[in-house]
């Protein structure tokens, strides 16, 4: 567990450190109020043990702040033997505890262990909100699609296998790979992410190697690589398919034996690193092109997971639109927090070529222009609403077809629009769909792939 000791006494502070040190716990310390938020602000704490009397800023405004900055975090106030008005105050204002000095060290990893089991039961109690809620450390949905994405994260994360995740761009596979990294034994150490298409071939060994002074023009000091700054945790290097063909040796090196050199050095370095990688290119075709090699694919894939496009889990888009909603809402101080009937329908008949990263866009955006409570069509950008446009009864591109091929389409147009604003009305739910338009379930899903809208 994470403790941040607060204490204006060294002694104090010693004694603590090393009593929950020795306990396997993660101490970090701080004299004063002030240097305890910014520690907080840099790294968050899971528990804070602070005195009440401290120069600057006392032990029960410590708390206010840190209720106000860090409000996950646990307090626990020292208090004087037998000041229980500074106790009570201490837990009205929001603290876990509180302990009246003098204490034993059996008093303090009891208190220790009660605060654990706490942090644990709140992590347990988040992740059955989040199922029930179709939701995944970020990854929103309830189709079997994303089910299957789920449930491979969950196997793969408390492993140290390197994973590839694949999917078209917007698909959002940062958010796969940092959910891999938190549910993985390396959650609370490094995360860090690399997009590999944004840096120049000649720069990226350099970004994810680290090098030495003078070991190139302009090198003028020693530099860590993301390698060793992610040592213990993750690296994601996203658009893995555009690393040029001297990184890529490298990358295979650091993957095979656990360690890099830097540019310049002789000697290499060990890391403990788990990679997960993503692209949207066809790495196999590149290996048969001879512009990806395949050691380094099966390196990579060990294990694969593919995110399908938003079009192929339209059941998805409303849960995923609704949250976008809620979130931009709060963060831009709008009062919107429901979709107009025309919307959903918008939002469901549209392809969303950019997929999440797109909606999450045009939600932003429909967010800041709404007025009220409700998001209305119009609040859009013109090319989603115009998705759920209705039919004229003639339709120009259709006036010189052939009848029967005229005919064709326009049914074909209607069915579309008409699916649509039935699995609106069923919140996207397939099954209830299916029974509401008494189609067999199997026929309807079918029938929603011919007309792409949906595909499991």
């Amino acid at each position: 567990m994470r403790i941040l000791v607060v204490d204006d006494e060294p002694s104090i502070r010693f004694s603590l450190s090393e009593l929950l040190e020795d306990d396997g716990h993660e101490v970090r310390e701080a004299p004063h109020a002030p240097a305890a938020l910014a520690v907080l602000d840099e790294s968050p704490a899971d528990l804070i043990l602070s005195d009440l009397s401290m120069p600057a800023m006392d032990g029960l405004q410590l708390l206010d702040e840190v209720r106000a900055r860090h409000p996950d975090a646990l307090f626990v106030l020292f208090t004087a033997y037998g000041d229980e008005r500074t106790a009570v105050r201490a837990l009205k204002g929001g603290a876990y505890d509180y302990i009246p000095k003098p204490w034993d060290n059996e008093e303090i990893r009891a208190l220790v262990r009660r605060a654990r089991e706490v942090l644990a039961l709140r992590a347990e109690n988040q992740r059955l909100r989040e199922e029930l809620a179709g939701e995944f450390r970020g990854l929103v949905g309830d189709s079997p699609a994303m089910h299957d994405v789920v449930r491979v994260i969950r196997r793969a994360a408390p492993t140290d296998a390197t994973v590839l995740v694949t999917g078209e761009s917007g698909t959002g596979k940062e958010v796969v790979a940092r959910a891999l990294h938190g549910e993985s034994r390396r959650a609370r150490a490094p995360f860090i992410a690399l997009n590999c298409s944004a840096l120049p071939g000649e720069l990226v060994e350099g970004e994810l190697f680290g090098h030495l002074r003078g070991s190139f023009t302009g090198a003028d000091r020693d530099r860590v690589g993301l390698f060793e700054a992610a040592d213990g945790g993750t690296i994601f290097l996203d658009e893995v398919g555009d690393l040029a063909q001297p990184a890529q040796a490298k990358l295979l090196r650091a993957l095979e034996e656990r360690q890099i050199t830097r540019l310049g050095a002789t000697r290499p370095t060990a890391v403990d690193v788990r990679v997960v990688a993503a692209t949207n290119r066809p790495l196999e075709e590149m290996v048969r092109a001879g512009d990806f090699r395949e050691d380094l694919l099966y390196r990579l894939q060990v294990i694969a997971l593919h995110i399908p496009p938003l079009r192929e889990r339209r059941e998805d888009i409303l849960p995923i639109a609704l949250r976008f909603v809620a979130d931009f809402a709060a963060r831009h101080g709008r009062s919107v927090r429901e979709l107009s009937d025309a919307t959903r329908r918008a939002l469901l008949a549209y392809d969303w070529p950019g997929n999440v990263r797109e909606l999450r866009n045009a939600i932003e955006r429909a967010v800041v222009l709404a007025e009220g409570g409700v998001l209305d069509i119009g609040d859009l950008p013109v090319q989603v609403s115009g998705a759920a446009a209705p039919l004229r009864p003639v339709d120009a591109a259709l006036a010189d077809a052939p009848f029967a091929d005229a005919r064709e389409r326009a049914v074909e147009a209607w069915e579309r629009a008409f699916l649509a604003a039935a699995l609106e009305r069923h919140g996207g739910n397939v099954s209830q769909t299916a029974r509401a338009l008494e189609l067999h379930r199997q026929s309807l899903q079918k029938k929603l792939r011919q007309l792409g809208l949906s595909r499991e």
